[in-house]
């Protein structure tokens, strides 16, 4: 079921898997950051073994990712008291990042780093336990994203936040390699990977539990831009990261020369362009084959497969749109009745392939005789109606009286076809039905006149009769 916000529509299943995601989102930062305090306090890094480099995730970054985690997972909570908790726990994690941004500005030790003796720390000459510079100025942005996503309200500023974060994580990751070769700036070279990808993850994660407003509205959303951005927007933003470190630790592990690891970069650049390129490219074929297949099946329901014109089913249905717009604003709209004269006696004698081309030229004179907002239809058997929008019953005789003239002056293959004409102008308060009766009425009276002419239906105290 589709759901609509911001004038876009979004599916409803995809909107789930959002803020599915988000909830895992926090479940994993919360498991993170437990198994990091696990680790220090039985002084053995378990993300340190799994990840090479010289720094690992500092006691209160752990502390802080819990805190966040569980923020996240409270906001899918309505009530009063796990809101309440929720934006405490917001505050908290961003109150964490500033005071670590004080103690670096003013070289002060406001005793929040001191859970675990940092031996490492000691011997590099960095405070003990602290969060790095990078690091705690992304807590300050995540601990403000999720307590505005709690209050509901600063959405731009929200979003803002949000996007600080993913920088901040994405140079952490990116200046990876740089680090394990020995080239990286201190100020990125501190922030470990694994903490630079929590961050990431819980922005993505407060992004996600609101999927259909600000940015992430338009991942959500029903509609191929929607599908573009689920698919593309996380590669686009990893890829460059991933190439970045992988190449320069190629060079610093394995001893690839820096020409070989610049080629390589190059060649998996240049492939990861082109097959998004031609991913794209089978995106947009796959959707234009389904927008062609639909239109097909919309033309099928609403058209007439001998004339060409629309069926019953459509004319009904615009014949309703009309009425509706009159009752709403002052607008005049004419009916037009038509029948094929004798066209029995015609199919008899000269067989049905011959009632066949008769009836896809009357589809072919109407359309000639019209404008394009006229609505030509095939009523049933050889009966037609024409509908005319913004047309008074004077207007509808001329064109009425034009397609009688083109009838009579084209060259039929065995004998004339002439037709008989029912017209009216729509009432005021009428329906659909009661116009329909009213030119039909007029038709029949055509008929018993003698056919091949117009009759206008009773607008008026007396009908007009119109003739050859």
């Amino acid at each position: 079921m589709p759901l609509s916000t911001w004038g876009m529509e979004h599916d409803a299943d995809i909107v789930r898997r959002f803020e599915v995601f988000s909830q895992v989102a926090g479940l994993v930062m919360i498991g993170f950051g437990l198994a990091v305090l696990l680790g220090w306090s039985h002084d053995f890094s378990l993300t340190g073994a799994a990840i090479v480099g010289r720094w690992d995730m500092k006691p209160g970054a752990a502390i802080g990712f819990m805190m966040a985690g569980v923020a996240l997972l409270l906001s899918r909570n309505r009530g009063r008291v796990p809101q309440a908790a929720g934006r405490m726990l917001s505050l908290s994690v961003l109150v964490l990042g500033a005071l670590t941004l004080v103690e670096y500005l003013w070289t002060l030790d406001l005793g929040i780093d001191h859970l675990f003796d940092d031996v490492d720390a000691h011997r590099l000459g960095r405070p003990p336990g602290r969060i790095a510079e990078l690091a705690a100025l992304a807590f300050v942005f995540l601990g403000g994203v999720g307590y505005l996503v709690s209050v509901r309200r600063g959405l731009w500023l929200r979003e803002c936040l949000a996007i600080g974060v993913i920088a901040i994580a994405m140079t952490g990751m990116a200046s990876y390699g740089f680090a394990l070769a020995g080239q990286g700036n201190d100020l990125f070279a501190h922030m470990p990977i694994h903490t630079s990808l929590m961050l990431l993850l819980g922005a993505l994660g407060w992004m996600s539990s609101v999927p259909t407003t600000g940015l992430t509205s338009v991942a959500t959303a029903n509609s191929l831009g929607g599908a573009f951005a689920r698919r593309l927007l996380l590669p686009a933003l990893l890829l460059p990261v991933a190439f970045s470190f992988v190449f320069k630790a190629l060079q610093s592990r394995f001893g690839v020369s820096e020409v070989f690891a610049s080629v390589l970069a190059a060649l998996f650049t240049g492939g990861t362009v082109s097959w998004t390129i031609w991913w794209v490219a089978a995106l947009l074929d796959r959707v234009e084959r389904q927008r062609c297949e639909s239109k097909v099946l919309r033309n099928d329901a609403s058209t007439d497969a001998l004339t060409g014109l629309a069926n019953r089913r459509a004319f009904d249905a615009a014949l309703a749109g009309l009425v509706a717009k009159q009752r709403e604003h002052e607008f005049a709209f004419s009916l037009l009745m038509l029948d094929l004269d004798r066209f029995k006696t015609y199919n008899d004698t000269f067989g049905h392939p011959a009632g066949d081309d008769v009836m896809r030229l009357t589809g072919h004179l109407l359309v000639s005789a019209l404008r394009p907002q006229d609505v030509p239809a095939r009523y049933g058997g050889e009966e037609f109606a024409v509908l005319l929008p913004n047309t008074t019953a004077e207007q509808a005789r001329d064109v009425a009286l034009r397609i009688l003239d083109d009838f009579r002056a084209f060259p039929w293959k065995h004998r004339a076809v002439t037709v008989s004409i029912g017209a009216a102008q729509a009432r005021e308060g009428e329906d659909g039905a009661a116009l329909v009766h009213r030119a039909d009425s007029a038709l029949y009276v055509a008929k018993r006149a003698g056919r091949n002419r117009l009759m206008m239906a009773q607008c008026y105290p007396l009908p007009v009769a119109l003739g050859a």
